[in-house]
C-alpha cells in the first residue's frame, strides 16, 4: 500500500528542512571522525576551523542555504534517481547528470581542498561541505526518488506521532535511542579494523550506490505495508542499518581527509 500525498505547502516545507541526518546524526559523524584522523589531517582541520570541532561544523551546510550567496547549494544535499537501476546504469546516470547533486558537490568540494591557489575562506567552506556531504550521501533517503522528495511525502505514524519516511530514517530512529550526539558517538564507535579498511577502500560512487540500494528496499517495505502505523519492530529492524551508515560515513570522512592531507596542509 502506498501512502503518498499531494505536494502541499507543508510537504514542500518539510522537504526543504529535513534534508539530512539532522543535528544529531551529522554531529555524531563529526565526533566519531575525529578519532580516525591522522596528525596531518588534524592539523589541517585545526588551521581551517580554528576552535570549531568537526561535530560543530557538520551542520553548517544546512544553514548555508539560507544565505543569498549560497542559496544554490540547496540542491547539493541529495541525488534523485529512478528505482530499478543496476550499478552500471546507476553510475552512468550519476556521471552524466547535469544538475548539481550531493555526489558532484562532494567531488567539487574535495577538489577545492586540494587546490593550492584556493583562498582560505573557500577552503573553509569546502571543508564544511565535505564534512556534511559525506554524511548526506550515506543517508539512504538522500539517494532516492524525486517524485516523493526523498520520502518526505510518504506519510507514516511512528511512536504515536505523524512523520514521514525521510524523517524516520534520518531523525526518528536516532531519537528513539534517547542519547545526545556525543553519547551516540561513544556507542557507535565500536568498529572493527577490518571493516574500516574495507569501507575506506570503496570509492565515493559506491557510497552513493549503497544508499540507493537501501532506499530501494525501504520503498519496497512501505509499498508492502497494510497500514502506515509502525512501531518498535521497525526500529529494531532498521536501527542497525542507521548505525552502520553513520559508522561508514565517519571512517570514510576520516579516510578522505587523511588522503587529502597525507603530505600536510595544502597552502
Amino acid at each position: 500500500m502506498k501512502f503518498r500525498y499531494p505536494y502541499t505547502l507543508l510537504t514542500i516545507t518539510i522537504s526543504l528542512t529535513l534534508i539530512s541526518w539532522g543535528y544529531t546524526g551529522h554531529r555524531t559523524i563529526g565526533k566519531i571522525t575525529e578519532h580516525y584522523l591522522s596528525e596531518n589531517a588534524k592539523a589541517a582541520v585545526k588551521d581551517l576551523l580554528g576552535n570549531e570541532s568537526l561535530a560543530d561544523a557538520a551542520t553548517w551546510a544546512d544553514d548555508a542555504r539560507k544565505y543569498p550567496e549560497l542559496k544554490e547549494t540547496a540542491n547539493w544535499h541529495f541525488l534523485n534517481l529512478p528505482l530499478g537501476l543496476n550499478f552500471k546504469e546507476f553510475k552512468k546516470m550519476v556521471d552524466t547528470m547535469k544538475q548539481a547533486n550531493v555526489y558532484s558537490a562532494l567531488i567539487k568540494a574535495e577538489a577545492t581542498l586540494k587546490q593550492s591557489n584556493a583562498n582560505k575562506k573557500d577552503k573553509i567552506n569546502a571543508l564544511k561541505f565535505v564534512i556534511h556531504f559525506v554524511g548526506d550521501i550515506h543517508q539512504p533517503m538522500h539517494v532516492s526518488r524525486a517524485e516523493d522528495k526523498g520520502g518526505n511525502t510518504i506519510q507514516l505514524n511512528y511512536d504515536g506521532k505523524g512523520t514521514n519516511l525521510h524523517s524516520l530514517i534520518d531523525t526518528k530512529l536516532l531519537e528513539h535511542e534517547g542519547l545526545k550526539f556525543d553519547s551516540l558517538a561513544i556507542k557507535f564507535n565500536q568498529i572493527p579494523k577490518r571493516k574500516i579498511r574495507k569501507w575506506q577502500r570503496a570509492p565515493v560512487i559506491k557510497w552513493a550506490w549503497e544508499s540507493y540500494q537501501i532506499s530501494s528496499k525501504l520503498y519496497a517495505e512501505v509499498d508492502e505495508m497494510k497500514s502506515n502505523t509502525i512501531g518498535d519492530e521497525y526500529y529494531k529492524k532498521h536501527i542497525g542499518m542507521v548505525e552502520e551508515r553513520i559508522q561508514q560515513a565517519s571512517v570514510r570522512l576520516a579516510g578522505l581527509l587523511n588522503e587529502i592531507y597525507k603530505d600536510g596542509y595544502i597552502q
